[in-house]
């Protein structure tokens, strides 16, 4: 695949740099005085190492934004450290541009030690009790800003699978996360987006399968939309029921008093063996932006139109997860979590902790 102007860039263009961290693969800098036309967020460049570099699969990742509509450009921007252009070096490739991560998906403070730290917010602190996180200095992340979550990564994720890529190897550390600054605010970000594969080439680097985010037995050789499915379900779970085991879970009967009956049927059905019978990211994207909007209002989710069979499968995504993703209404005051059973109350009528676990903190957000 030959690279179009708009997709290339010379090193020696890039200006001023700033070095961030430097990892097995390569060095991070910060982009301090670079400005391209058709990116409205801050740059970062990675330089590669000797022999990290496959500039074949970079070309194809690089090539699927190109041909992007501006909406979903930026969508992928704004979700995704999603490779922007090759850079150049005496007529060798040797690194790429890519959005900067921003300040909001990292978390700055103080380590358990007392040590300075700075981290980038991983969604693996999501499937930490409150009281762990609290301990750690990480904010409290409640019910609805969850759900926000959840539909903002099934929507980049479907954009992705609209345009024949597989994400690969998600888990626990390659997507961060954001919170505020509204009671049901939120942002997710996929990184290591250089290992992504387009459908039809090879990727970048080999996509495998991190231990507890394995996709069925028969299908770990080749990663495909279906184990991106597959993968995204398994995140739902643990996202929404943080505390024990969140982290390994797979019992979906953590999140009966979270989903309803046509929530629970899409993550059952998404971890099915069988792949044909997965609803697409789409579907989940559609699905949370109705549950959170009925949250919020305090009413019963409506069903989706005309929606009977929910297997549709996950290569066919559609254009509707390629949409910007809805805002939360931050001033909205949030409801309480749908529970199997009533929830008890104290003598002094205040709620305690509903079927799950969650339970109302004093700012009126739901936590776990």
């Amino acid at each position: 695949m030959s690279l179009s102007t708009g997709e290339l860039i010379e090193r020696s263009q890039l200006g001023q740099l700033e070095y961030i961290a430097e990892g097995g693969q390569g060095r991070v800098y910060r982009c301090l005085t670079l400005q391209l036309p058709d990116v409205h967020h801050r740059l970062a460049y990675k330089e590669f190492k000797a022999g990290q570099l496959a500039s074949g699969g970079l070309e194809a990742i690089v090539g699927v934004r190109s041909r992007l509509s501006a909406p979903d450009r930026d969508l992928l921007d704004s979700h995704a450290a999603w490779p922007i252009r090759l850079v150049r070096d005496q007529g060798r490739v040797v690194g790429l541009l890519m959005p900067l991560i921003p300040d909001a998906f990292v978390q700055v403070g103080r380590s358990i030690t007392g040590s300075a730290m700075r981290k980038e917010r991983e969604i693996q602190f999501l499937f930490l009790a409150a009281n762990r996180c609290a301990k750690l200095g990480f904010p409290l992340v409640n019910l609805h800003q969850r759900l926000h979550l959840c539909e903002q990564l099934a929507r980049v994720l479907a954009l992705l699978h609209t345009n024949n890529v597989v994400f690969g190897d998600f888990n626990a550390k390659n997507a961060l996360f954001s919170v505020g600054p509204g009671r049901a605010d939120a942002g997710i970000m996929l990184v290591d987006c250089d290992a992504v594969r387009v459908r039809g080439t090879m990727s970048a680097v080999p996509q495998l399968n991190t231990p507890d985010w394995e996709p069925p037995a028969a299908e770990r050789t080749q990663l495909t939309s279906y184990t991106d499915v597959y993968k995204y379900a398994l995140f739902v779970l643990r996202c929404l029921s943080p505390g024990t085991n969140a982290s390994t879970a797979r019992d979906t009967r953590r999140v009966t008093d979270i989903l309803d009956p046509e929530g629970q049927h899409l993550l059952a059905a998404s971890l099915s063996e069988t792949p044909g019978h997965r609803p697409s990211c789409a579907q989940w994207a559609e699905y949370f932006a109705r549950l959170r909007s009925a949250r919020l209002a305090g009413q019963p989710v409506a069903p989706a139109p005309g929606s009977t069979a929910i297997g549709t499968g996950a290569a066919g995504a559609g254009a509707a997860g390629a949409g910007a993703a809805g805002a939360g209404a931050a001033g909205a005051t949030p409801s309480a979590p749908a529970a199997t059973t009533a929830a008890p109350t104290t003598t002094q009528g205040a709620q305690t902790p509903s079927t799950g676990g969650w339970h109302r903190a004093p700012d009126g957000s739901w936590i776990r």
